[in-house]
């Protein structure tokens, strides 16, 4: 990927995949896979980059800074597996 937007444009391509359900997202993978045997690299850092992105404009709206979302996110995760287990 040679700029942003085609980044960004990947991420959200993957991301939407990835919300609809594993089923398209496997299907999505597959079909781009065949596509370009490198395309799972450009996925991923299209997900990088959309995340990226995202954590940018979260620690702006809660005027926290992106190590503490994350952080947070972290611990937030850690607390749930944590409760899943009991």
């Amino acid at each position: 990927m040679s700029n942003d937007y085609d980044r960004l444009r990947n991420g959200i391509e993957f991301m939407t995949a990835y919300v609809s359900g594993n089923e398209l997202l496997t299907q999505y993978v597959a079909e781009r896979r065949r596509e370009d045997p490198m395309a799972v690299e450009a996925l991923m850092d299209g997900a990088a980059a959309l995340c990226a992105l995202l954590l940018r404009k979260m620690a702006r709206d809660v005027g926290k800074s992106e190590h503490e979302i994350l952080q947070e996110l972290a611990r937030g995760t850690h607390r749930h597996e944590q409760q899943s287990e009991d």
